[in-house]
């Protein structure tokens, strides 16, 4: 009986915890700053976009159907982002082709805006857990809306540019 309140006990404090550390950030909270690679090797950090609003979306790769349709849609929206007072940034957190496969991105999608790789999520971990969710940080790097997405299901323009009123 001992060694199963143990184990219990166990199980209970690993899922509290794990909960605890998934926790999502929250509108209002500062975005945690970051910095990943883009094509040609070049650097981009959060702090780049201070001063304008950043749309900032996560995605798996350039073979996710899901994925593209969200780009996709962006690319198709970007002036209107841009009218808005906003910039986008979409990392990939399974872009495995690296450059590559950000490029198959580039000519797969036409996007216009910058596209990061942050393999391991160590850079950018403190964002969607599932690599979802998009968020609209405001020009003093505030969060200022939280977009939740599933796999299937991505923010598109539509939810984004109203987030951005």
């Amino acid at each position: 009986m001992k060694t199963s309140l143990s184990i219990a006990s166990l199980l209970f404090s690993a899922l509290f915890v794990g909960v605890l550390s998934a926790e999502e950030l929250k509108v209002g909270a500062v975005a945690p700053d970051f910095e990943v690679e883009t094509v040609n090797e070049a650097m981009i950090k959060l702090d780049d976009f201070r001063g304008k609003k950043l749309v900032l979306a996560f995605n798996r790769a350039h073979w996710c159907p899901y994925c593209m349709k969200q780009i996709k849609d962006i690319q198709a929206n970007y002036d209107k982002i841009q009218a808005a007072g906003a910039e986008v940034l979409v990392i990939f957190r399974e872009e495995e082709d690296g450059e590559k496969g950000l490029e198959q991105v580039k000519k797969i999608t036409g996007a216009k805006f910058p596209l990061g790789l942050d393999l391991t999520a160590v850079q950018t971990k403190q964002y969607s857990a599932e690599g979802f969710t998009t968020y609209i940080i405001d020009a003093e790097g505030k969060i200022a809306q939280v977009l939740p997405g599933t796999k299937p299901d991505r923010p598109l323009a539509n939810k984004i540019l109203g987030a951005l009123k």
